[in-house]
């Protein structure tokens, strides 16, 4: 049996990792995987970057990032798994939503309006003096960042002058929320149905509202490990698919919630977790659930395909956030970064049809759509 090590954080959708180490997965593969629960992003970075963990579950945009050496130490990161699609919410303390409320609560009929009934209290704010709003993220290389300045940016909020982000743990949402030290965050499961559910936050438009079927979370390993690690690599990505598969089978979601809800996993509520996995978003005005579908998404749609065009969305939104050198080739650095020929070696190979292409048009399509004969999901921007 080869020993692998993989970080993860506590979050939904570090299920393939939990599944494929409780339904013996990896051991099938001949894999004896350590499963290590991480506290923050940056930690499990570094751990990987000195090869304390092997592979890590991690935010897509960190591997950009580090490959670049922006914002911490530089280090070639690759990845040939994507954890699935979607599974993030922006939500505001309950203060803020009461005053959103009063100001003009026709906006906060729709989901989309959401964001322009922000922008009338940053206006009034700014017109009083008082101070910017400020909202959470998980990590300044997110997903999570880059959906909340583009919802913003919807509505014409500059992410830059009219609010403040910064830099909260997932897990300590709900407290960052109780003490009054944000007002605001973009959040992964279950943390943003445990915080509304903690009577903390509402939530006013889900992640797949602003791109549906957008990247999350991938399998980073460093670039060296890769390319002396081949297939060990692959039996991973080949556990990871199996364990995505069994996720996806809705007769196995009782016993997915029985797992993640355990303290060593992700820790948090059992009702918390099925809401996160139905996409049932729990309103406390009303105490009834909006049915978001596809919220979050594990196997469908090659929801771990790891597509460059996502890269390169990433690679963008890093320029646009003048976190990354502009006249960096996008193109060029995804193809370093997302080893899509692997994925398709690894996962053709048991007879699985997949598209022979590594990139997409993203956010033309409005509905499911086919591509080489494989349903995919629908990817509009808001």
């Amino acid at each position: 049996m080869k020993n692998v090590n993989i970080g993860f954080i506590p979050l939904t959708d570090s299920a393939p990792l939990i599944i494929a180490k409780e339904q013996g997965f990896f051991e099938k593969q001949g894999l004896n995987v350590h499963l290590q629960r991480e506290v923050s992003w940056s930690n499990i970075r570094d751990k990987l970057i000195f090869g304390e963990v092997d592979a890590a579950h991690m935010l897509a945009p960190m591997l950009m990032a580090t490959t670049l050496g922006v914002g911490g130490l530089k280090k070639h990161l690759v990845t040939a798994y994507s954890f699935g699609l979607n599974g993030n919410a922006v939500g505001v303390s309950n203060t803020l939503f009461d005053e959103m409320k009063q100001h003009d609560p026709d906006l906060l009929l729709n989901p989309r309006g959401s964001a322009y009934a922000l922008k009338k209290m940053i206006q009034k704010r700014s017109s009083d003096q008082q101070e910017p709003l400020r909202f959470a993220v998980v990590f300044p290389f997110s997903m999570h960042h880059y959906l909340l300045r583009h919802w913003l940016k919807s509505a014409g909020v500059d992410a830059d002058r009219d609010v403040q982000i910064v830099v909260v743990p997932p897990s300590s949402v709900v407290k960052a929320l109780e003490e009054k030290l944000i007002d605001g965050y973009c959040v992964g499961e279950p943390w943003s149905t445990h915080a509304v559910k903690c009577g903390t936050a509402v939530t006013l438009i889900t992640g797949y509202e602003i791109w549906n079927n957008a990247p999350e979370k991938v399998l980073g390993v460093t670039k060296q490990w890769a390319d002396d690690n081949k297939t060990t690599h692959q039996k991973l990505i080949t556990a990871l698919y199996q364990a995505s598969e069994w996720i996806d089978k809705i007769e196995h979601k009782e016993q997915l919630i029985k797992y993640l809800a355990q303290p060593g996993y992700v820790g948090a509520p059992e009702a918390s977790l099925r809401n996160a996995i139905d996409g049932d978003i729990y309103h406390p005005d009303t105490q009834f659930c909006r049915k978001v579908a596809n919220f979050s998404v594990p196997f469908k749609y090659l929801a771990n395909f790891p597509w460059q065009s996502h890269a390169e969305w990433i690679l963008q939104q890093m320029k646009e956030s003048n976190q990354i050198d502009g006249n960096i080739d996008v193109q060029k650095t995804a193809a370093s970064i997302y080893l899509t020929d692997l994925y398709r070696e690894t996962i053709s190979s048991q007879g699985v049809v997949l598209p022979n292409v590594n990139r997409k048009k993203e956010g033309f399509h409005t509905q499911p759509w086919v591509l080489e004969g494989v349903e995919l999901g629908a990817d509009c921007l808001i």
